[in-house]
Formats: C-alpha cells, structure tokens, sequence
C-alpha cells in the first residue's frame, strides 16, 4: 500500500533563489514521492497570488520561505481563505533576524525546517488584525522602529545579523522624534505623542512616548 504524501506550494521570497542547500532538500523529498511546487516572489502581492493558486490546487500546506516579511505575507493570505479551504502553513527562515520562527521554536537550519513543514504535526496559532484590514502574525510596529527596520541597509543585514538593525538605529537617532498615535482594542485605549508602537500577536502592546513607558494589555 502506498503511502500518502502531503502536496505542497513552497513560496520562496526571490532573494533566496540562489540557496543551494533547500534547492537539494526540495529535489530529495520530490525524489521522494513528496509534490512540491516552487513558486518564487518578485514583488509585493506575488505571495497573496500564490496563495489564491495554492487553494485553487488544493495543497496541504503553503511554505512560505523568507524573512519575517514574506512569512507575514502568506499568513495574512491564508487567514483571509475560507477555513474549510485553508492550507497548513509552513515556514522555512531565511533572513537576517528571523523572528518569528525563533520565537515557535522552528528550526533555522533549511533541511529541518522544510522537514518539520512537510511531516510535523499543525499547531494553532493567533493572528491579529489592525484597522479592519492589515493582518500580523508576528509584531505590528510604527514610528522609529519601523524606518529602522525598512532603511537598514541589506549589505548590513549581511554582514552583521541582527546587530545592524541597533547600530543603524544608533546611526539615525537624528530621526527619533515624537508621532501623533491613537490605538483601541476590546477594553484598552490610548492616545499621544510616542517614538514608537509594537505589537505582538501575545496579545501586549507596548507604548514608547517622549517621556515614559507603559504598556497596556489588549484582550
């Protein structure tokens, strides 16, 4: 009696095409009876497209290969499918900080984490949603943090790993000014000046503003 393999679409973000080693895994688990098809992003929109093509195919799983970015971009295309129609989501970390992926314990080596996508067991996670419109797995930020995070230079990131994204930020503090922020949720409110604003799908919000630090939990 055969045995069943899971179909997958691996969404790979297109500045990892060159990565040999999960281009090697990939062709082992095909050779291995697993389908898996590779679908390669360009720009922004390409990974909700794949996703849509993903559902039309009837996969089991989505993997979504990249940074924090990519990941956040299938799992917002996901969240958005009819439950009954939804793909398992898979992920392979394959940027600098990796976040999301350290914090659920997935494996940063690409041979395990392809494995663990294609044979592990589906765990439920939360996804937060803000303005009625912008969906977030991992952290939502605004104000200082995230013109570091978007401006600090990829030949950086390169070079020093997480550590860029402070050293940058040291390099810009001529940027850190005050913002004008509202933000609402079940039972929380707050308005003011802040420098910046991250949230996390854990369910706290942490606010920075010009002259303290509060946090208030959003339930």
């Amino acid at each position: 009696m055969s045995q069943h393999h899971p179909v997958s679409v691996l969404i790979l973000n297109g500045k990892n095409t060159d990565n040999d080693v999960l281009r090697s895994a990939v062709q082992e688990y095909r050779k291995a009876g697993f389908t898996l098809h590779v679908r390669v992003t360009w720009e922004h929109g390409d990974a909700k497209r794949y996703v849509e093509e993903a559902v039309q195919l009837t996969v089991d799983n989505v993997i979504a290969a990249g940074g924090d970015g990519t990941i956040n971009e299938v799992a917002s295309a996901l969240v958005q499918c009819a439950l009954a129609q939804r793909p398992t989501l898979g992920i392979i970390p394959l940027s600098t900080a990796n976040d999301f992926a350290t914090s659920c314990q997935i494996p940063l080596d690409v041979e395990h984490a392809l494995a663990l996508a294609l044979k592990g067991h589906a765990t439920p996670i939360d996804v937060a949603c803000v303005n009625d419109s912008h969906y977030f797995i991992n952290m939502a930020t605004g104000g200082f943090a995230t013109r570091i995070t978007t401006e600090t230079p990829s030949k950086m990131k390169s070079a020093q790993g997480g550590a860029s994204y402070v050293l940058h930020a040291l390099l810009r503090m001529d940027m850190l000014t005050a913002e004008r922020c509202e933000i609402c949720g079940p039972d929380f409110q707050w308005s003011g000046d802040t420098t910046a604003v991250p949230g996390s799908t854990d369910q706290r919000w942490a606010i920075a503003t010009a002259h303290t630090l509060s946090q208030g939990v959003v339930a």
